[in-house]
């Protein structure tokens, strides 16, 4: 299998094998290769830092969305779809996940508004310390992705 079918960068940003964004993202294979493991350890690993998965790709589709990166919020969306038909969960958003998504929010559109109150909400509703740094790695995770995609959107435009 190609890197492309392997690397959500690449398949969300349209990079398209042999293509001068694929040249370019090639020129850097250990930044690639190390973009696609943090993905992997954060979003394919079974009881990533505690948060499950449904959890875990909630928050990624909401900052993806927050920052107008609609191909990465779908990529999100199908991820966490495919998780709700593997798990059950209840319907709905429960306060966990409500106040969970009210964090990536704050750090994601105000992170100096984020104090030791917001921390506490989160341990309120059931969210332990690992839990907690998993949710901030991907907060920031997601946030470099848009990143990449948009950087890679520009080069494409002059190119």
């Amino acid at each position: 299998m190609s890197h492309i079918a392997e690397d959500v960068i690449d398949a969300t940003s349209g990079v398209t094998e042999g293509s001068p964004l694929d040249a370019l993202r090639a020129a850097r294979p250990e930044v690639r290769a190390r973009t696609q493991s943090s993905y992997a350890a954060l979003f394919d690993s079974a009881g990533s830092g505690g948060l499950p998965a449904h959890e875990r790709f909630a928050v990624a589709m909401r900052v993806a969305q927050l920052h107008k990166a609609s191909t990465l919020a779908v990529h999100y969306r199908d991820r966490l779809a495919l998780e709700a038909q593997g798990e059950q969960t209840a319907a709905g958003v429960t306060a966990r996940l409500a106040a969970i998504l009210r964090h990536a929010d704050k750090v994601t559109l105000r992170p100096a508004d984020a104090t030791r109150a917001d921390l506490n909400a989160l341990a309120a509703q059931g969210l332990g310390e690992a839990e907690i740094v998993t949710l901030s790695q991907i907060i920031a995770f997601v946030a470099y992705q848009v990143r990449v995609a948009a950087s890679l959107a520009l080069i494409a435009e002059f190119a």
